[in-house]
């Protein structure tokens, strides 16, 4: 990762356990993220809120296959 590497949304998690099999499968793979935004306290109503997390645009694609294989096994 370069000092100057965008951080580019990888994915979006509306529950604790996506957001969770979501993280540790970047972190197994060594690639670094940061979470944006906290889950809503409200159950009701159309206002809802997600964690976002950012992958360096370097490692996208590569954020992008893990996830998708990772989250097909769970």
């Amino acid at each position: 990762m370069t000092q100057n590497d965008d951080m580019i949304r990888v994915f979006e998690a509306w529950h604790e356990s996506e957001f969770l099999a979501a993280r540790l499968a970047l972190e197994a793979h060594d690639i670094p993220f940061r979470v944006e935004g906290e889950f809503a306290q409200v159950s009701w109503g159309p206002t809802a809120a997600a964690k976002i997390l950012r992958v360096p645009a370097s490692r996208h694609g590569e954020a992008k296959q893990v996830l998708r294989d990772s989250l097909r096994e769970s």
